[in-house]
């Protein structure tokens, strides 16, 4: 079953269209009891329907995890894989990746942050929870503390992040699957 066969539709501009905003209601009846869920890590070549099918038995659940997770877009807001990963970069940067992993190449640092100095304790260190720009680095006369992210570390801690979910646990499925049908049968 796919979600969008339980959406509504509504006229928007005199066009039909389907009603995407109802499902905060019941999202956020569930994501209040943290007990509904458990975290679970998104390996390497995993895909909704893959986990769908490992945690639930059932592919076509992958809506769910979606959901919960409030992921809009899959392509975006998913975990790449590794090949995927590299080849995202060289398409949006237009260059090798590897050049992209380069602190030396000027044009393939993300930003700079601050590590501190051997006698900051660790909270100054931590209070520094901005980052600059390489010309602003350069600017303020490339100030002692601060290091380079590359880009391709930027990109890849964007990527690891999407990694970590959560997933409605087993015995609450068919209550939320009715609930959703129920929220947007019954308005």
């Amino acid at each position: 079953m796919s979600i969008f066969n339980l959406y509504p539709y509504i006229n928007y501009n005199n066009q039909k269209a389907t009603y995407i905003l109802g499902k905060a209601e019941l999202i956020q009846q569930y994501l209040t009891n943290y007990n509904n869920f458990f975290s679970y890590t998104i390996v390497d070549g995993d895909r909704p329907d893959t986990v769908a099918y490992n945690e639930y038995g059932d592919s076509s659940l992958d809506w769910i995890i979606l959901v919960v997770n409030n992921i809009i877009d899959p392509y975006y807001e998913w975990p790449l894989s590794a090949d995927n990963f590299i080849s995202y970069l060289e398409n949006k940067y237009n260059t090798a990746a590897y050049k992209l992993s380069s602190v030396i190449i000027p044009s393939s640092i993300a930003y700079y942050y601050y590590a501190g100095l051997p006698s900051d304790p660790p909270e100054l260190i931590n209070s520094y929870n901005y980052t600059i720009t390489a010309e602003t680095y350069e600017a303020i006369g490339r100030p002692a503390g601060w290091v380079p992210k590359s880009i391709y570390d930027y990109e890849n801690e964007l990527n690891e992040n999407k990694r970590s979910i959560t997933l409605l646990r087993q015995i609450y499925l068919g209550d939320f699957q009715q609930q959703f049908k129920d929220l947007f049968i019954n308005g």
